[in-house]
């Protein structure tokens, strides 16, 4: 049974191959950055990162040797940031460990950062031929449907009938097509809230279609509850310039941005902590120009309402503060993004 998605599939992926820019190519680099930047991100939001990074970091090399607030900067936006630090720190070790040349070794490939099994196996199959299957979220429904696999996938139990099955299923004289072909399958037609079973090439035979009932695969995966925070983001402005810092905090670690600080309630206490976080930064006494439109954004399971405040600032800036032009916030993370759009908003209020 599991042999029948090999033909199969393979006849509906030659008809019907998506065109991308990273397809029928075989650099291993460009392969790699577009199956990290696809990991929880849709496709089309894809395409013109991955045109920007190519362009501007066409190789291993060019990757390492821009700086990480560059990086992280090309990056905004995508979301998951931690995947852009460990595309850089993964091509700097490219070029120390490896001569520049991304490995071809299954086993080396795994151990650069950021990469895991999935990505490993998309990489090699895709860039070197080697009969790895892959096994993401798609490929996973796509096979629980087919064959009616029970349990959560997560578990050792239904995780192995997954594995097994992909293994089997996978076309060893083409398996970078054939990984490729699953994961479009998975995600353009075997979707996890709308299959349309009418169009699959995998529908006769399929499990789930012949119940009637198809999104009852995979079991569902419990949902980590969502928490309510509320921060304040401190917008110090001097001249039309916004000073930024790198954060190491909770949120967006590693990313500059206005300082961020953690309420324990609506607005409570927003401009004691935001003064207090400021000078612990260097930032003494700055001039509170008010309080901009509060506003509301989602990281992963934290729901946040942000209270963006707007300070001047006259004095010397601190060590290891930089500065973007207020109209430019949109080469920070989305959530810096809102909080500038805000505070300047408020500063053209005060200077009608």
């Amino acid at each position: 049974m599991v042999r029948q998605i090999t033909t199969k599939l393979a006849d509906w992926y030659r008809r019907s191959n998506q065109q991308l820019p990273w397809r029928g190519i075989r650099d291993p680099y460009a392969i790699w950055l577009s199956e990290v930047m696809l990991q929880q991100t849709r496709v089309s939001t894809v395409i013109g990162y991955w045109n920007r990074f190519i362009d501007k970091y066409p190789d291993a090399q060019s990757l390492a040797a821009a700086g990480l607030d560059e990086v992280l900067e090309m990056w905004a936006g995508l979301g998951y940031y931690s995947r852009g630090r460990n595309l850089h720190q993964a091509a700097k070790m490219i070029v120390t460990d490896h001569g520049g040349q991304f490995p071809r070794d299954p086993e080396q490939v795994r151990k650069l950062p950021g990469i895991g099994e999935y990505t490993t196996a998309a990489i090699c199959s895709i860039a070197f031929g080697e009969s790895l299957a892959v096994v993401d979220g798609n490929v996973e429904r796509v096979l629980c449907r087919y064959l009616g696999i029970d349990g959560d996938p997560r578990r050792a139990d239904a995780r192995q009938r997954i594995r097994q099955a992909a293994n089997e299923a996978l076309d060893r004289d083409h398996p970078g097509d054939h990984n490729q072909a699953m994961m479009d399958l998975g995600r353009s037609i075997c979707t996890s809230r709308s299959p349309d079973c009418h169009r699959c090439p995998l529908a006769t035979g399929c499990v789930a279609r012949a119940s009637g009932e198809p999104t009852r695969w995979p079991q569902p995966r419990p949902k980590r509850p969502t928490e309510q925070q509320w921060w304040a983001s401190a917008v110090v402005i001097q001249d039309q310039q916004v000073l930024i810092w790198s954060s190491d905090g909770e949120l967006l670690g590693g990313h500059r941005g206005p300082p961020l600080v953690k309420l324990t309630g609506p607005g409570v206490d927003a401009e004691q902590l935001a003064s207090a976080q400021l000078e612990l930064l260097g930032i003494e006494s700055p001039v509170l120009l008010g309080h901009a439109d509060r506003f509301r954004h989602a990281i992963t399971y934290r729901k946040l309402e942000i209270y963006p405040l707007l300070y001047r600032w006259s004095g010397d800036l601190p060590e290891g503060v930089s500065t973007i032009p207020i109209d430019r916030g949109d080469r920070l993370p989305a959530l810096h993004r809102k909080s500038i759009a805000a505070a300047r908003e408020l500063l053209l209020e005060v200077h009608r």
